[in-house]
């Protein structure tokens, strides 16, 4: 969100401003949240210029995910399939919402780019394919599944309240 500043000043005020309002009215049992650009920042494969951590958009808006009770994060952008597991205050606590960057879409693939972080869970066979995912709530469970273009399972998990 960073570099959005110079072309639209204020663009993350106004994102933030307007998941409070929105999340605040809600009184579903389950928040997901879906979002294009991710919560973390992966370190390149065999480079030094940039480590692993929290992007600007995760800095943020996790705290807010976690006051607001988020359950699920789904995220793109960096065409690679990872899950995190929960997290809660920037690490692994089971109190906080399940993040997931929910993969190839597409034909640009980085087979060489992104090491893997330190909250992955999961990470898709590489060299990576496409992938795809299924979400289904059944009363107090939510499934999330991870399956490649032949039906092959490559990463599920639920969420119950």
């Amino acid at each position: 969100m960073a570099e959005m500043e110079q072309f639209q000043p204020g663009l993350l005020e106004t994102q933030i401003e307007w998941f409070k309002n929105d999340i605040s009215k809600t009184n579903k049992k389950w928040k997901v949240v879906l979002m294009h650009k991710d919560v973390l920042t992966y370190a390149f494969k065999n480079r030094t210029d940039r480590q692993e951590g929290i992007s600007d958009i995760g800095q943020a808006f996790m705290p807010l995910f976690d006051q607001y009770g988020v359950d699920a994060v789904l995220t793109a952008h960096l065409h690679t399939y990872r899950n995190r597991g929960h997290i809660q205050n920037f690490g692994r606590d089971a109190r906080g919402p399940l993040y997931i960057l929910t993969g190839v879409a597409g034909n640009v693939r980085y087979p060489e780019l992104w090491a893997d972080h330190s909250l992955d869970m999961t990470v898709a066979p590489q060299p990576e394919t496409d992938n795809y995912m299924t979400l289904e709530v059944s009363g107090n469970t939510l499934r999330l599944a991870a399956f490649l273009p032949d039906g092959k399972q490559i990463d599920k998990v639920e969420i119950k309240k």
